[in-house]
């Protein structure tokens, strides 16, 4: 029986393999790549420079054809902060203040009023002072980099208009700042 067993076992792997079809990998073919030739970009620099033209009309009239309470809404101006009990202008402070005095000078008929506030703490006559100290030190900083101070007016609100109500750390050092106000284009 044991004979048996092994000669059905040995002719059927035999079938199966006999059976089986080798298949042959299909030879690929070879392409050969030819290079991508692209018509060349030529620069009309005249193009470029009615372009340019055009984005500086747009934008003028963009500007022109809004009003100054439209602008302020825009925050075009954003407010510059303060350390605790300091006027003095801070890295951070002055990188702002530089793209502010590059937008006015863009806008060379812009008048802006620099509001100085501070937080709750202190008595109201210091937070006056302090305001009045920050917003001089943001007037002084933009004719520095060349905005005209008959441009610019400048008022202390100390701590009367906070940014933000409360009574902790994150409160406070939103109201350190200084605010800026289109007054007229």
């Amino acid at each position: 029986m044991k004979k048996i067993l092994i000669l059905l076992l040995f002719v059927s792997v035999a079938v199966t393999i006999s059976c089986h079809k080798k298949v042959e990998p299909k030879p690929q073919k070879q392409t050969v790549r030819q290079p991508v030739t692209r018509p060349e970009k030529k620069q009309n620099l005249e193009n470029t420079e009615i372009n340019e033209n055009t984005m500086v009309e747009q934008k003028k009239n963009d500007f022109n054809s809004k009003s100054v309470d439209q602008l302020n809404k825009e925050n075009i101006l954003e407010d510059v902060y303060f350390d605790f009990d300091k006027s003095t202008l801070t890295i951070k402070t002055r990188k702002v203040l530089k793209r502010h005095a590059q937008w006015l000078k863009e806008h060379p008929t812009v008048k802006i009023l620099i509001e100085g506030h501070c937080d709750e703490r202190g008595t109201e006559q210091y937070n006056l002072a302090l305001g009045d100290r920050r917003a001089h030190a943001v007037k002084n900083y933009l004719v520095s980099l060349g905005i005209s101070p008959d441009r610019m007016k400048t008022i202390s609100f100390g701590e009367m208009f906070p940014k933000v109500k409360g009574h902790n750390e994150w409160a406070w050092s939103q109201n350190r700042r200084c605010h800026f106000v289109i007054i007229s284009k």
